[in-house]
């Protein structure tokens, strides 16, 4: 090795980044996937999103030079996940442990589900690979991971939901890691109570927030067809709901539990594909939500948000019953011990945590299905949030889901 400490890289940065981030921190990583690694020429800081697609935590793509003992260069990048800088969302970060949550995910447990895969003779991968910051300041948490892009993963287009071919190669990853999980618990020992909840809280913080989208998911009614008649239920619905996403799962030994991703929805889930356009592989990533708790969380927050429309309400039995028959394999692959879920189970589970629906229309897809950046300044939320509920993509898919939702009992 050369004496690259002597040699300051370029570094180029478009976003907000930590002090301590810099390029020597990333030497020891670069030696591991570079043999005759001898300097950094270029170190890139740029948000590895676009504005608008990440709320919860900053997330940067680390762009690198790299130049060989030989003279030769080449170019790699990384992953990393951090704490929000402000002040104010950093402090919500720390006290819903989503960061905490997310890290043990990728640190432990996937690692864990993985192998018992490889025991019972099956290559099964769930995310990215994480990596380290060895020399990192101790006091800052982050999250490395291998750049998807780089091995040709891709996302879908939110806006347009995923068709049956995408949708079946996520039920059988869902299906895969829930009974990974299953497994764990009973090989193994119980998740710990951070995954009880999506968000570890004891206040409610957004019984404001929920009761105002709720007025205006109301307010534009007229907009969804035949559905006026839904005004006085919802408004009833919206004073008694609780927020699913602080609930506390009840671990009902009568209830099949799984570790839910508590978050799945397309920009969650990264495709790499043949050259036929077939799926190769599926990844999920972002497990910063994940909760204990039935798969039905999982499986009403996959299939409402993130198919297409011409296929989510038409084929969602069949969507159920393909997951379910996937779930089953896996459980005996990896030689369950445990009562397995029946089909008719699974369709009770989702009647009984049907709640999702709700919180899935008023809240997730408005903001999914628009084509407007959700940008953290106030003044302009509610404008913001009106265009969305009359969005023509979303006043599309109302016309469809509220009556299905009515029909199922879902705001009673």
């Amino acid at each position: 090795m050369g004496e690259y400490a002597k040699d300051t890289p370029k570094i180029e940065e478009s976003t907000e980044k930590p002090e301590w981030l810099t390029s020597e921190l990333f030497h020891e990583l670069l030696k591991k996937d570079f043999p005759d690694f001898e300097k950094v020429n270029k170190f890139v800081v740029k948000s590895a999103v676009p504005a608008g697609e990440n709320f919860m935590t900053l997330l940067l793509r680390i762009s690198i030079e790299v130049e060989m003992v030989n003279g030769k260069t080449t170019s790699t990048s990384y992953i990393l996940k951090l704490k929000p800088i402000a002040e104010g969302m950093r402090s919500l970060i720390t006290d819903w442990q989503v960061f905490d949550k997310e890290k043990t995910v990728y640190l432990k447990y996937i690692p864990t589900f993985e192998d018992f895969y490889k025991k019972a003779g099956q290559n099964v991968k769930f995310g990215p690979q994480p990596l380290e910051l060895t020399q990192a300041d101790a006091s800052e948490d982050n999250i490395m991971l291998e750049d998807l892009s780089l091995k040709g993963f891709s996302n879908g287009k939110r806006q347009l939901g995923l068709d049956m071919l995408h949708a079946k190669a996520v039920l059988k990853k869902l299906a895969q890691f829930h009974a990974a999980s299953a497994h764990y618990v009973r090989e193994l020992e119980e998740f710990p109570s951070i995954y009880d909840q999506n968000l570890v809280c004891t206040k409610d913080l957004f019984e404001e927030y929920r009761q105002k989208i709720g007025r205006m998911l109301r307010e534009h009614l007229p907009l969804y067809g035949d559905v006026e008649h839904l005004k006085e239920k919802l408004e009833k619905y919206v004073q008694k709901q609780l927020d699913p996403y602080q609930l506390k799962s009840s671990r009902n030994p009568n209830e099949f539990n799984v570790l839910n991703h508590g978050d799945l929805w397309v920009n969650n889930i990264m495709f790499k594909h043949n050259e036929d356009g077939s799926v190769e592989e599926t990844y999920f990533i972002d497990f910063q939500m994940s909760r204990y708790g039935p798969p039905a969380q999982d499986l009403l927050y996959f299939l409402l948000t993130s198919t297409n429309l011409d296929i989510k309400i038409k084929h969602f039995d069949s969507f159920v019953a393909y997951y379910h028959h996937e779930l089953f394999e896996n459980l005996e692959l990896l030689g369950y011990n445990g009562n397995k879920p029946s089909l008719r189970d699974i369709h009770i589970s989702l009647f009984k945590h049907d709640y999702w629906g709700y919180t899935i229309v008023t809240n997730l897809l408005p903001v999914f299905l628009s084509d407007v950046n959700v940008e953290n300044d106030p003044s302009k939320e509610d404008e913001v949030r009106n265009a969305m509920y009359g969005n023509e993509r979303y006043v599309e898919c109302m016309r469809v889901m509220l009556p299905w939702l009515e029909n199922r009992g879902a705001f009673d």
